[in-house]
């Protein structure tokens, strides 16, 4: 069992709710802060939980894009100036600021970590947990803060208790189908099913069951983008959801299964607390005509494993013919366009979910537009209650992919076959039977010193190594040579 190594938090409402001091520290006015600063509130568990880290002989550091004096004070009013580094906007400048993971990995160096391996980093914000990401550290969303909606997905969501319970367990930081997927069994000793509580457009929202819609139990790393192409190989769960893509034959895993039926079984549990009640009835997202039924023929499993009353309808949806794969088509006013388009009840289940409580699983939910179009019809169909559970949420981060411009869909970073580990961008369209692209760009590193255009990854065969090229050596009429080494 591996602990945690070192701790690292946010300030701004994280540790303190601080947005009554937000204009006294945009416009540096010292003497309204200090006239105000009472106005601030410290989050009821964050002094005893920051003792207890200390407490354990933990490394406890602090990143904020605030500056040094208006830090200094919170911190110094609060009483909770116990931090062994704490890194501002002094030390990064505008430059480092987060979204950057430059302030992060400068408290790991100051607490005396060369990487991030068994550090977390807890914040409020999306910017926070893309720099985690960003400096390889994993990034955990506070259960006690009050926040807004969040579209970036860290790798859990804690208390205070959980975080203190298991500083010695750093493996119990995680969704539970991150868990599943990486021992491929459900079956392994944990304490507790982690899951993100999501709302219909699929943001991180708080544990509270009058703002969830949805619930995640795992994150899915695509490869949109550079670094989620780089956490994607590292991460189970992930390569389980590509695999589906690779073989029109997939089976869901047992274990998923397992994980599913325990969902069913113990959900209705904390939505429908004290009543007895459990889901009318159980479906899922159907696959497109033509296309392996993975989710149906699921379903069918959980069915098995499942004692309840509840009704298992695996075709309670269906799409129509033709209807295109919604990973090519980006945005999300594109998806809901052509669900709204192609998606609908099946005419023979109309009459049956009347007054009826339904539950809904997905494997992966990106943009939420598949469920808020289900929910949608569900409710037009006088259904009482929906609500949605997926295997992953799709990790996005600030850098997208580009969109292809031969054929308009969406790219996505992929890896290179020859060994040398290179990723570039490849048009999604690349996996599709009909009008398939196969159009690819390489990823940009830097700028080219000599002449200003992209530089990329280039790799010599004979000698095995990676080094980066300028893209003008194939301009004809305005060649670049130059290259760099690359480590």
């Amino acid at each position: 069992m591996r602990s945690i190594g070192a701790v690292i938090f946010d300030l701004d409402d994280t540790l303190v709710a601080t947005s009554t001091l937000e204009d006294y520290r945009v416009k540096g006015d010292r003497q309204g802060l200090d006239a105000n600063i009472h106005k601030s509130v410290l989050f009821k568990p964050v002094k005893g939980m920051l003792q207890a880290i200390k407490d354990r002989g933990l490394p406890l550091g602090l990143v904020t894009n605030s500056p040094r004096w208006y830090a200094e004070k919170l911190l110094r009013y609060h009483e909770i100036d116990i931090f062994d580094a704490v890194v501002c906007y002094d030390d990064v400048g505008q430059v480092g600021m987060k979204p950057s993971p430059n302030g992060i990995k400068l408290a790991l160096e100051k607490l005396g970590f060369e990487h991030g391996d068994r550090a977390v980093y807890i914040g409020d914000h999306d910017n926070d947990f893309v720099a985690a990401y960003e400096a390889g550290i994993k990034p955990l969303a506070p259960s006690w803060a009050k926040r807004n909606p969040i579209s970036k997905i860290p790798a859990v969501i804690i208390s205070s208790s959980t975080l203190i319970d298991n500083l010695s367990d750093y493996e119990e930081l995680k969704l539970i189908a991150d868990r599943t997927a990486k021992h491929k069994a459900f079956d392994f000793p944990k304490k507790q099913m982690n899951f993100m509580p999501l709302n219909e457009d699929g943001n991180l929202v708080p544990i509270e069951k009058n703002k969830i819609k949805l619930i995640t139990f795992g994150r899915y790393f695509s490869q949109k983008s550079a670094l989620t192409a780089k956490l994607h190989e590292s991460h189970q769960l992930s390569k389980d959801i590509v695999a589906k893509e690779e073989s029109e034959t997939y089976v869901i895993p047992q274990y998923y299964v397992n994980l599913i039926a325990r969902v069913v079984e113990q959900l209705p549990l904390y939505l429908f607390r004290g009543t007895g009640k459990v889901f009318d009835i159980v479906t899922v997202v159907p696959a497109k005509k033509e296309k392996n039924p993975r989710l149906e023929n699921m379903l069918k499993r959980v069915a098995k494993l499942n004692s309840s009353e509840s009704i298992f309808i695996e075709d309670l949806f269906e799409f129509s013919k033709g209807a295109p794969s919604l990973k090519t088509l980006g945005a999300k006013a594109n998806r809901e366009r052509a669900l709204h388009e192609t998606l609908s009840i099946k005419q023979k289940h109309i009459g049956l979910v009347n007054g009826k409580s339904i539950l809904i699983i997905d494997d992966v939910i990106t943009t939420g537009a598949t469920f808020s179009h289900i929910f949608s019809l569900l409710e037009g169909a006088g259904v009482s209650f929906t609500f949605g559970a997926c295997l992953a949420k799709t990790v996005s981060t600030y850098e997208d992919a580009p969109i292809c411009p031969k054929c308009g869909r969406q790219m996505r970073v992929r890896k290179r076959k020859d060994g040398s580990g290179i990723h570039f961008y490849g048009c999604t369209g690349y996996f599709e039977a009909e009008n398939k692209c196969s159009h690819t760009e390489s990823i940009k590193v830097k700028d080219c010193p000599s002449c200003g255009r992209k530089m990329a990854k280039q790799y010599n065969s004979k000698e095995n190594k990676v080094f980066l090229g300028c893209e003008g050596f194939r301009d004809k009429t305005n060649p670049c040579s130059y290259v760099e080494s690359y480590r």
